[in-house]
């Protein structure tokens, strides 16, 4: 709600979590900016699909529970889109050190999705990027209208859409510029099962 982005709305969907995630989520209700679903527990797949049918807008921010937003990312991301190939946009991971303590496997993934800042840049120069995080990517609306939303029985959901996106002909850019933070696992079992999810 503090980016410097001209119009945007924000579409909270909950999906079926136990805890007080929805009844937090609706205290934002009265900012006329966002909207806040529920819905039976689905997957993040279903979950992205429901927001996006809610979007009135051209372009889709796709954001995670865990994300944190630079102010100037959207605006930064956006511009990308002057350009018709262009289907999607990723922003640059960082791994959010504000409130979490930076154990040895945290500091260590700060290294490595710094160097994934310089690897995007680089994949995207060759039409190669190959997974679109789900923290922070932008899409244009009109390519799920033509081609459908995310495969909600594939759990490396981002993966299969940088993927499909390329399929059709289109492009996915990074903008190296746009700043996002996200949570990294503090401890090595959290860590394997992230790893593992992500590979198999």
């Amino acid at each position: 709600l503090k980016s410097e982005y001209p119009h945007f709305e924000v579409i909270f969907v909950d999906d079926g979590s136990k805890d007080r995630t929805y009844e937090l989520a609706k205290k934002y209700k009265s900012d006329s900016r966002v909207s806040v679903f529920t819905k039976k527990n689905g997957g993040k797949a279903s979950a992205l699909n429901l927001g996006i049918s809610k979007a009135k807008g051209d372009i889709i921010f796709t954001m995670d529970a865990d994300t944190r937003v630079h102010k100037l990312s959207m605006k930064r991301m956006a511009r990308y889109f002057t350009s018709p190939e262009v289907m999607s946009v990723t922003p640059a991971m960082l791994i959010d050190s504000e409130g979490n303590k930076m154990t040895f496997l945290r500091r260590m993934q700060a290294i490595e999705y710094y160097l994934g800042i310089f690897l995007r840049k680089v994949f995207a120069t060759l039409n190669a990027i190959y997974i679109a995080p789900g923290a922070f990517t932008v899409y244009r609306k009109e390519f799920f209208e033509k081609y459908g939303g995310y495969n909600e029985g594939n759990i490396t959901e981002d993966l299969e859409m940088a993927l499909r996106i390329q399929s059709k002909g289109f492009r996915t850019e990074n903008a190296p510029n746009a700043n996002i933070w996200t949570f990294g696992p503090a401890n090595f079992k959290s860590l394997s099962k992230q790893r593992v999810r992500w590979y198999t």
